[in-house]
């Protein structure tokens, strides 16, 4: 780094958000003391339950301190940090004092208030407190010209009111410098000296403040499987759609023309009932193309044969000109496979609408237990997840109902190199580890 920046870093927007967390630490570290021992003296009177109340309510503001903790991490060190979830709650007077008394996440935010104490402590010395003192250091000559008292020492020398240090008086023009000097060093280093305490805040609240890895993992499955009942009971509806609007409605209207063809041929008109006849047998495989089209898109009739033929087959299909490259030990499972498939066949079609992509590629392989497939072309690049009206949004949500992740990198430019990854989980290769 430059000379020039360090020197002026004790002025920029995030020196001065870490110097008011700072400020605020000390008088937040002595409301988490007061919160801490109130919460331990109540545990141990609720042993006898008529404090029991008392309790919850204590764990309640100690909950409510995680909360404000949380904000100013956000706000003034750029930290986010989710809330919690609270615990399952049973009916009834009992079941609130449960949830409450059960709460996780209130007692790790006594952890970490207990821990706050010599931390808000440390934080408000290097990080508020030096710097306080650096300003004064550097504005010492102003302050001693104009400061208009005087002290005597041990020895009835009359002195400059200023700083004094075992007898040694800061009362000349030289020393006054020294002072500045001084201060100017300790500004310089008063980011770097601030950021140190802020650096345990930044590993421990997450921890303490935030969701367990446990709670996180949960709210993404209950994520992921309402988004997967939703796109099950968009796909049915769906499926019934197109078979009363589309095969239904043509078999009734292939049932109707059988019938008129039975009438004629009852009637002697032999060449009309013939010519009724051909028409329904192209309007029957018509209706078997249709109900093919239809479960393809349940399961495509390319997966027959494997991933590999399936995905050649897209790749020649498409109309950007598309390589393939396979390496798979075994076939994945069919689940896994069918995703795969729909993915690869989603994101070679965007490239062919949007990437004006003169060459593309789809690679897929096993490694670690997991599939990657990864889609690249040579594009304009621009694609993003969270586009408006983006289909690769709606893809990652998919893909998370397997426990996959969907990445973009896709620089806009001449020459984007858009590289699009789908990452799943492969049980048959964790089976045979």
């Amino acid at each position: 780094m430059r000379p020039g920046p360090i020197l002026r870093e004790h002025l920029t927007a995030r020196s001065w958000r870490e110097r008011f967390y700072s400020l605020l630490s000390l008088p937040l570290a002595v409301l988490g003391l007061a919160a801490v021992v109130l919460t331990a003296v109540l545990g141990l009177l609720s042993a006898g339950l008529l404090f029991l109340p008392m309790l919850v309510l204590a764990l309640r503001a100690d909950r409510a301190l995680g909360s404000l903790y949380r904000v100013l991490a956000r706000s003034l060190l750029q930290l986010k940090i989710a809330t919690p979830p609270r615990p399952p709650r049973s009916p009834g007077l009992s079941g609130l004092m449960g949830q409450q008394l059960g709460d996780a996440s209130a007692w790790r935010v006594c952890g970490y208030l207990v821990i706050r104490i010599p931390l808000g402590l440390a934080q408000f010395t290097l990080g508020f407190a030096w710097w306080a003192y650096a300003v004064l250091f550097l504005c010492y000559p102003l302050l001693w010209k104009v400061e208009p008292q005087h002290e005597v020492d041990s020895a009835g020398t009359a002195h400059s009111f200023g700083i004094q240090i075992a007898g040694f008086y800061f009362d000349t023009w030289p020393r006054a410098l020294v002072m500045t000097l001084l201060g100017l060093l300790m500004l310089v280093a008063s980011p770097w000296l601030g950021r140190l305490p802020l650096l345990a805040d930044r590993y421990l609240m997450p921890r303490l403040l935030g969701p367990t890895a446990a709670s996180k993992r949960l709210a993404q499955l209950t994520e992921t499987r309402t988004h997967a009942i939703n796109e099950a009971a968009a796909t049915l509806r769906r499926i019934e759609r197109d078979l009363h609007d589309g095969a239904q409605a043509r078999l009734v209207a292939l049932g109707m023309r059988l019938g008129r063809a039975e009438r004629q041929l009852d009637q002697g008109n032999v060449d009309q009932s013939r010519t009724l006849i051909q028409q329904s047998r192209q309007e029957a495989k018509e209706i078997i193309a249709e109900l093919r089209e239809l479960v393809s898109g349940i399961h495509p009739p390319a997966l027959d044969g494997g991933l590999g033929p399936a995905l050649t087959t897209l790749a020649a299909r498409s109309v950007v000109p598309t390589k393939v490259h396979l390496d798979l030990p075994q076939r994945p499972p069919a689940a896994i496979e069918t995703m795969l498939y729909f993915a690869a066949a989603e994101l070679l079609a965007n490239v062919g609408k949007h990437s004006e992509a003169t060459q593309a590629s789809i690679g897929v392989r096993a490694k670690d237990g997991r599939l990657r497939l990864v889609v690249l072309d040579n594009g304009r690049g621009g694609a993003r997840l969270d586009g408006p009206g983006s289909g690769l949004r709606g893809l990652a949500e998919r893909i998370r109902t397997a426990d996959g992740v969907l990445k973009v990198s896709s620089p806009v430019s001449a020459a984007g190199n858009t590289m699009i990854s789908v990452d799943l989980p492969d049980p048959s290769q964790l089976n045979s580890v």
